[in-house]
């Protein structure tokens, strides 16, 4: 059975099907659960012809880390509550990196996907899509549905 799961979060509400999905299947397997939330720097994400102060980016990073650190204290204490033993991990790092690098070390990848289809999924692309193509770790793609 899977003992340790990796559920990547975005703080979205289609992540909550996902992430109750794979509270359940730690629950059944006595396994644990870790939490990835991955934030992209914005230094990578602005070209440097930016008209953007350093010292604006930087809050802008602080900011995405303080919501991280709301969104995974939340899901600890609502794991806690369950009995479900949780670690919490936030990584600069584009998320399918992130995720295929931590995936590495579970037994099961357990993710939300939007269900986007034809223009929206070509052009917003799917991080679930690539994790999926790319994992060497088990994959269960769940379909999130908004709360």
């Amino acid at each position: 059975m899977f003992k340790k799961i990796l559920i990547p979060m975005d703080g979205s509400e289609f992540a909550q099907d996902a992430l109750e999905q794979g509270f359940d299947l730690a629950r059944l397997s006595g396994g644990e659960v870790t939490i990835l939330y991955a934030i992209e720097n914005p230094y990578e994400l602005v070209p440097s012809y930016a008209t953007q102060p350093p010292e604006h980016l930087e809050q802008q990073m602080n900011e995405h880390k303080a919501q991280a650190r709301q969104v995974l204290n939340r899901i600890s204490a609502e794991a806690e509550s369950k009995g479900i033993r949780t670690r919490t991990v936030i990584v600069e790092q584009h998320p399918v990196p992130a995720i295929l690098e931590a995936a590495k070390e579970h037994d099961l990848v357990v993710m939300a996907t939007h269900g986007r289809k034809g223009i929206d999924r070509v052009l917003m692309g799917s991080v679930t899509d690539k994790v999926l193509h790319n994992c060497s770790t088990p994959v269960l793609v769940v379909r999130g549905t908004p709360m």
